[in-house]
């Protein structure tokens, strides 16, 4: 299968937009270079996407002097009210990295077609259009009837309901710009009725507009205590519970392949409700984020957005300005390493493809095998084995791949020094300064002579023939 340039990207929560990027003429230059690392590696930058819950509670406004403007209910994360004004489009355009590529996330949830026109009309003028991989129009439509929403009756709102919504409503709003469809948050195991597949049934081919179709998912949630308790490390650092979880998703993917459209899990990360503390934001949620996308793409998904957020959101790639009890600082989660890896993945290559080698697998060690075009030229391997202790000694897996590469190896490991460690995690014998973003310390390609590499209890390796 193909192995997207800008397989793992990032999901920003709409109402933190300014926060990641900076506001008009105030970059935020932790988040610049954190993205230009990732550029510097494979030449590719991963998309931004801005949305989530709160685009559904955002509105354009021309004359508004703040790049973006939120009010919040005390206690709460999330935004309940936003505005936001040509600043906001202004920053895009100018404070990250050149070339640096958006999803923008538009409002259905406020059911008034002249909400999203505005926000249309203002991004067609103040916004550079070839930095727009597509528009989205609302943020999980299977959630628009709880009640913490209550953006759509329940006796009314449904799947087809919302199909002939967007039937009537992206016509008038396309432009000729591309969308982002679907964004749907139950699992297609679950779901009752809100699936893409259901989407086909109903018509949605007939929107031209429509250029790739979107899955949410979260693998576990946090939104309650009971619930909380639930997600547990040793759930995610197993593989072929990743694999089986994630197999629900076979279907959707075919239904946005029958049309020839883009596949994105257009949000995603460990819990939803900002995850948990001591998974999320570990060496394990890291292995975990790797695995996930590299599974998928091996399932034929193009993109894969990891959500991102300030302050509680433990799942977030980093903490971009602080300022808040639980992060005070700006700094990075192990998860942001996974940005890195994958660049490392396809560094050097020509369409990149990726397919997994099934048969090897276990529940706590995956194989990936990449490619430039046929030619097979990198291996990867994720041991996932939990360690937890630093006096133990590490439990280590010998990883024989001398028929495929012969004896000679280079390779290069991701590493930390426990399962649940939250810091300390090295690509490579580098790491990422937490003030500056950049890379720290002296690049590190291992090698081996007898075709056989160690990798150790919750580390990674990525595997080169040695010329």
């Amino acid at each position: 299968m193909p192995l997207n340039d800008q397989l793992i990207s990032v999901s920003i929560e709409f109402c933190y937009s300014v926060d990641f990027i900076g506001a008009e003429k105030l970059p935020n230059l932790f988040s610049r270079q954190l993205l230009q690392n990732v550029k510097d590696i494979s030449g590719t930058l991963p998309i931004l996407r801005l949305g989530g819950n709160t685009q559904d509670k955002a509105a354009y406004c021309e004359n508004c002097p703040e790049s973006m403007n939120s009010t919040y209910r005390p206690g709460s994360t999330e935004a309940i009210d936003i505005s936001f004004s040509r600043g906001l489009f202004t920053a895009m355009n100018e404070n990250m990295p050149s070339k640096q590529e958006y999803i923008f996330g538009l409002n259905l949830g406020r059911n008034d077609i002249e909400v999203p026109k505005a926000e249309l009309r203002a991004a067609l003028k103040y916004l550079d259009q070839s930095k727009v991989v597509a528009y989205e129009l609302g943020n999980e439509p299977d959630h628009f009837t709880m009640a913490s929403y209550d953006f759509r009756p329940n006796d009314t709102w449904s799947m087809a309901a919302y199909v002939q919504e967007t039937l009537e409503w992206l016509p008038q709003l396309s432009s000729g710009k591309s969308f982002q469809y679907g964004s749907i948050a139950a699992s297609p195991a679950t779901s009752s009725g809100f699936t893409l597949v259901q989407a086909l049934q109903f018509g949605v081919s007939k929107l031209k507009q429509v250029t790739i179709f979107s899955s949410h998912a979260y693998q576990g949630n946090v939104c309650t205590a009971a619930n909380g308790a639930l997600v547990k490390i040793e759930d995610y650092i197993n593989h072929l519970k990743t694999v089986q979880y994630y197999s629900a998703y076979i279907g959707e993917i075919a239904a946005a392949k029958s049309l020839g459209k883009t596949y994105h899990m257009g949000e995603t990360s460990s819990a939803a409700c900002h995850g948990k503390d001591g998974v999320s934001n570990t060496m394990g949620g890291l292995l975990w984020t790797i695995d996930y996308s590299f599974y998928m793409a091996t399932l034929g998904l193009d993109r894969i957005f990891f959500h991102n957020g300030r302050g509680d959101y433990f799942y977030s790639f980093w903490e971009p300005i602080g300022g808040s009890n639980l992060s005070p600082q700006p700094h990075i989660n192990p998860q942001y390493y996974s940005l890195l890896f994958h660049a490392s993945a396809i560094s050097g290559l020509n369409s990149p493809r990726i397919y997994r080698v099934a048969h090897l697998d276990t529940n706590n060690l995956a194989h990936y095998a990449v490619y430039s075009g046929n030619q097979l030229k990198k291996m990867v391997i994720l041991n996932t084995q939990l360690y937890n202790s630093t006096t133990d000694e590490r439990p280590v897996k010998h990883v024989d791949i001398s028929s495929i590469f012969g004896n000679k190896l280079k390779f290069k490991r991701l590493s930390a020094p426990t399962t649940i460690a939250k810091t300390g995690v090295t690509w490579g014998n580098q790491a990422v300064d937490e003030k500056t973003g950049k890379f720290v310390g002296k690049e590190t390609w291992e090698s081996v002579n007898n075709g056989v590499v160690d990798v150790f209890a919750s580390e990674a390796v990525i595997i080169e023939k040695k010329n």
